[in-house]
């Protein structure tokens, strides 16, 4: 309201000059001059006044306090809508009337932003109340996800369908694809083991594991095209999408069983070229190493492992202790071969290059990158040749969009990769296995004058872990892999309107070529020094410096045909209908295979949405492949899905709209296929087996039996009625949107059975005459769980706040394994389980109250007491494990192992949830992957180089962590490690609980800071954006194993090449 005394400024005043000579006649606005003079110091005032008033009033004009009311398009309040003064940090929200009030003067500017409502920009006038009516955005309401065989309004998915973009896949520096993805979307399940470069592709599988013979990994599509994830350079991805359900997997027909992933590259606009500078440099270091026992401790382990068995030490203490600090190490090693040939850190760096543009016409997308990835050996100091592991990768893509006619839309894609890797002459899994076998004191890694150490017996652990690596020679590979795709879309709009023809056809070829150069060196054995100190040898191993060449070479190519009719046509506004019709066929051709591998297919799909309310899809696969015999070869896999958009129905309430302003429900049901037999190829031929002992078929030359050849029996028997595995999918899907979308949710819950899985049969009996027991489609497995995914975006000020997380859960079981019935009901597969752990019972240790104990020292018996269970082998003793009697017998054998013990090795869960802050350019981003129900077993099987002593005390290095054991002085049960054995006491090492580890973590899996510079001032330097960043990967893993990475499992004792934490800084910039 305005001051009373402002109102005089707007009182009409007369005021009539006369030109009159007369002064008599003078008037003033026809007042006699008598009045004149009164007059003018009434004017005087008033014009004194009328001055003030204007001044007063434009004073309290500047700031007014401007109010109003917001809506939407059918004119509801909109609540939470942000209104600032352009140019300042004033700002307000509306409140849940959609009322708002700002402090404002004439010819502010205020800006009105609302998630999923298009921006207003409006010129404040003075109004004493601004009605604002606010649009939705239409470019999200009409938001396509990539489908398969085509794109989709994202209202209007029926099926369970996730994507990630180019932000996302941004917050890992790492080179290989399959190395960004854990954790980041829902369903899919992601296992990294290695980290050795060129051969880190992590394992994955959407919704868990469903089958135990045909191959479990999802298809992979790069532009529609089936092609290798790690081959694309992650700054080319546009999109990352992930189908899980039927609705989405069908019409992939016989490949739709394990899921499919869709990869989408980035394309150019009709906008002026813009370029993007990316440059990283990493620093690498491993996550975890094992630290193993010195010389002198492990020989002290040694003889009391050897008194432990009743028999004496072999070596004396004074013998042992020169082997302790400032002896010669020459004579007496004390190696640490980590630090020997290990790097305690090495460097990567990435470089990439953009540009994106076009003009209404034609649009170009082409990129380039270069990355280098350096091992963490060593390099040997006298070697002419580089020892190392290195890898240095080369892409190039170019994605051409160009419009031939108003109606016909050609797209032309050439990417390729040049890839060449270095690797020392010995293979990388060798040489860390030897690192954990050859133990310290047995010889050092090169002696002081330069000679190469070597052992008498260079055979099984007693090989000089440091000659692999530094003179075994080194190998080189060079890859080249070219993608070529050629797409035609035709527009038919003058047959009926919404039809559309699209042919594609890709090329590919991949080309590898390998020359290792390899040499065993002369090795010496020091043994002694002469009167002058100088080293005194023994040869040992007579060898050679020369480079022995071995080659080889490798290619494939691949051709792929895909046409299609598409309509898509919405009829009066509320009726949205699609349909599609599609051919496709491809081949793989390898080098060294006689026949090609070919599929051929027909796909079709139909949708109807009515209002954007209700939604119907149906879709088939129709699928051919070679791999079965003909009559089998092709088979049909349809599907439907269903989805209601409740929050879009007129009698949603507006009050609930308010809080749930998006609810949808989906159902989706049909089954898929998946014709990987797991790496046998033609299961349904028969094959003879030649040169069987026992069948002579003749006379000899002398004419005694025998001597033409031995028999001639059948192997594999033939099957042609083998064909697919069949998998029945359900999934019941809802999503929500909270709060105008600043809370979104996706919750699916599915249940699939996989059935027909290929086994060999086990219950036929024998007097078949079988000589391999035949194959069939018999197996089933269930899988069934829920992923989840959760986004949260909030602004308070002018911070912005986003947090995102996702959480899968898939268990499978077996339904039918055709296992020979067994007489224990815990030894049975079906009710299990895949990838279960088949273990015995460990009840603890013996204790010395388990014996009857006779003599003293060395001498030392040891019988069971009556009712105390035996061991797995004889001559147990006080500290050994002690298994549980599962069937009663009073003995431990097979029958006492127990099936599905623990967790599988493949994650039951996994799970990821970050953060992320902006501010004035500052941003700061923060990433935890997890995964749980997952176990592993510690050194069984190939991995008994765990445990210590295995192959004697020349053949075994000892881990620092054996110091946790029960001894004669500590006989406790809460230890890691039973009595120690000289050798292989397999009573103690066998798979059982004892070994059973959680192998579940959480790890901060990423950090990110980063300032994004001002446009403002970038504009001048003609620059659009200019980011500089740190990262940090793998940072810290909280977990149950702690001696090694729990991601790796237990592959070669725990220590394969390890996994890396990397720290990255980078440079990001557009021009």
């Amino acid at each position: 309201m305005r001051k009373p005394f402002m109102l005089i400024s707007v009182l009409p005043i007369t005021v009539h000059i006369s030109h009159d000579t007369d002064t008599a006649s003078n008037r003033i606005g026809g007042i006699p001059e008598k009045y004149a003079f009164k007059n003018k110091v009434l004017r005087s005032i008033c014009f004194v006044l009328f001055l003030l008033s204007i001044g007063l009033n434009s004073a309290f004009a500047q700031v007014r306090n401007a109010a109003g009311l917001v809506v939407d398009e059918n004119g509801q309040p909109l609540i939470g809508v942000q209104i600032k003064l352009e140019g300042t940090t004033t700002g307000v929200i509306t409140d849940v009337d959609g009322n708002f009030s700002i402090n404002a003067k004439k010819g502010d500017i205020l800006l009105f932003s609302y998630v999923g409502y298009e921006p207003q920009r409006i010129t404040y006038k003075g109004e004493k109340i601004l009605a604002i009516k606010m649009l939705p955005n239409t470019e999200l309401l009409d938001e396509v996800v990539v489908i398969g065989y085509g794109k989709q309004k994202k209202n209007s998915v029926v099926s369970s369908i996730n994507a990630i973009g180019p932000k996302e896949l941004a917050v890992s520096s790492n080179r290989n694809l399959t190395n960004s993805l854990a954790g980041q979307v829902p369903g899919l399940i992601a296992v990294q083991r290695s980290g050795e470069p060129g051969y880190d592709n992590s394992e994955f599988w959407i919704r868990g594991v469903s089958s135990f013979k045909g191959g479990t990994n999802p298809l992979v599509l790069v532009d529609g095209v089936p092609r290798n994830m790690q081959d694309i350079e992650p700054d080319e991805i546009e999109s990352f999408t992930l189908l899980k359900d039927a609705a989405a997997t069908a019409v992939y027909g016989a490949e739709g069983a394990n899921g499919v992933i869709l990869i989408t590259s980035k394309r150019g606009n009709s906008q002026k070229p813009k370029i993007s500078l990316r440059a990283e440099s990493t620093l690498l270091t491993p996550t975890r190493l094992p630290k193993f026992m010195n010389s002198v401790e492990t020989l002290d382990l040694y003889n009391e492992a050897l008194n432990n068995e009743g028999t004496a030490s072999i070596r004396t203490a004074e013998e042992i202790a020169m082997y302790g600090p400032g002896a010669d190490r020459d004579l007496y090693p004390d190696t640490d071969w980590l630090k020997e040939m290990l790097r305690e850190h090495t460097y990567n760096m990435r470089y990439t290059l953009n540009v994106r543009g076009g003009s209404e016409r034609a649009r170009y997308f082409v990129s380039g990158a270069f990355y280098q990835e350096n091992g963490i050996f060593k390099e040997g100091k006298k070697n002419e040749y580089d020892n190392n592991i290195g890898l240095k990768r080369y892409n190039l893509r170019s994605n051409i969009d160009f419009d031939a006619t108003k109606t016909t839309l050609v797209k032309v894609d050439i990417s390729g990769q040049y890839l060449q890797t270095n690797y020392p002459g010995t293979s990388t899994n060798t040489i860390f296995n030897s690192m954990c076998r050859t133990p310290s004191y047995l010889m050092p890694a090169e002696y002081s004058d330069g000679t190469i150490a070597g052992h008498p017996r260079p055979s099984g652990n007693r090989v000089n872990p440091y000659n692999l690596l530094m003179n075994s020679g080194y190998a080189k590979e060079w890859r080249t892999s070219i993608q070529s795709k050629l797409e035609v879309d035709q527009k038919l709009d003058f047959i009926t309107k919404g039809l559309n023809w699209k042919g594609l056809i890709s090329f590919d070829a991949d080309m590898k070529y390998i020359a290792k150069r390899t040499k065993t060196p002369t090795q010496y054995l020091a043994t002694g020094r002469d009167e002058n100190g100088g080293l005194q040898f023994k040869k040992v191993v007579e060898g050679s410096d020369v480079l022995t060449e071995k080659l080889e070479n490798s290619s494939n190519k691949k051709i792929y045909f895909e046409t299609s009719f598409n309509y898509n046509r919405t009829f009066a506004q509320k009726h949205d209908v699609t349909a599609m019709v599609l051919y496709m066929q491809k081949e793989t051709q390898y080098h060294n295979n006689a026949l090609p591998y070919r599929k051929q297919g027909l796909v079709g799909r139909a949708t109807y949405g009515y209002d954007g309310r209700y939604f119907i899809e149906g879709n088939f696969g129709y699928t051919g492949s070679e791999t079965f015999a003909k009559g089998y070869r092709f088979g049909f896999f349809p599907a439907m899905g269903l989805a209601w958009y409740v929050s879009n129905e007129p009698f949603y309430p507006e009050v609930l709209k308010k809080v749930v302003n998006k609810l949808k429900f989906r159902f989706s049901i049909g089954r898929t296929g998946n014709d990987d037999t797991g790496g046998d190829r033609f299961l349904y031929r028969g094959t003879m087996k030649q040169d069987n002992g026992g069948y002579d078929l003749g006379f000899s030359d002398t004419g005694g039996m025998g001597g033409i050849g031995n028999g001639i029996t059948e192997a594999r028997f033939e099957a042609p009625y083998l064909s697919w595995e069949i998998e029945e999918k359900k999934n019941y899907g809802i999503d929500l949107g909270l709060f105008d979308n600043r809370i979104d949710l996706q919750v699916d819950y599915f249940n699939n059975k996989r059935k027909s899985i290929l086994l060999q049969r086990n219950t036929v009996s024998n007097v078949t005459g079988f000589q391999q027991m035949p194959w069939q489609n018999f197996g089933i497995v269930k899988n069934h769980g829920v992923d989840a995914s959760l986004t949260l975006n909030q602004k308070i000020g002018q911070v912005n706040l986003s947090a995102r997380g996702n959480f899968t859960f898939a268990r499978n079981e077996i339904i039918e394994y055709d296992q020979v019935p067994q007489v224990y009901p815990w030894l049975e597969k079906r009710g299990t389980r895949l990838n279960s752990n088949k273990l015995y019972i460990a009840e603890g240790l013996y204790t010395y109250d388990d014996f009857i104990i006779n003599g003293e020292g060395l001498n030392r018996t040891y019988e069971l007491k009556p009712g105390v269970v035996s061991g797995l082998s004889s001559g147990v003793r006080p500290g050994d494990i002690k298994y549980k009697d599962l069937n009663g017998d009073g003995k431990i054998d097979s029958n006492d192992q127990k099936e599905d013990v623990g967790n599988p090795t493949v994650p039951e869960v996994v799970y990821g949830f970050g953060f992320n802050a902006e501010w004035k350019g500052f941003y700061a981003g923060i990433f935890f992957q997890g995964a749980g129900n997952t176990s592993t077993v510690l050194g069984t099987g190939a991995d008994a180089i765990f445990f210590p002593f295995q192959w004697g005390v020349e053949e075994s290095a000892v881990r620092s962590v054996v110091a946790d054991r029960w001894t004669e002085q500590n006989p406790s049960q809460n230890v890691m490690f039973p009595r120690m054995h000289s050798n292989n006491f397999q009573n103690n090492t066998v798979a059982s609980t004892w070994w059973l580890r959680d192998a579940s973590f959480l790890r901060l899996k990423n950090i990110e800071l980063g300032y994004n510079f001002d446009k403002k001032l970038l504009k001048k330097l003609n620059i659009e954006a200019l980011r500089f960043y740190v990262q940090g990967n793998n940072l810290c893993v909280w977990d149950h194993i702690k001696m090694w990475d729990p991601e790796q499992g237990n592959s070669n004792g725990g220590f394969p090449y390890p996994l890396n934490r990397t720290f990255t800084f980078g440079l990001d910039f557009t021009f």
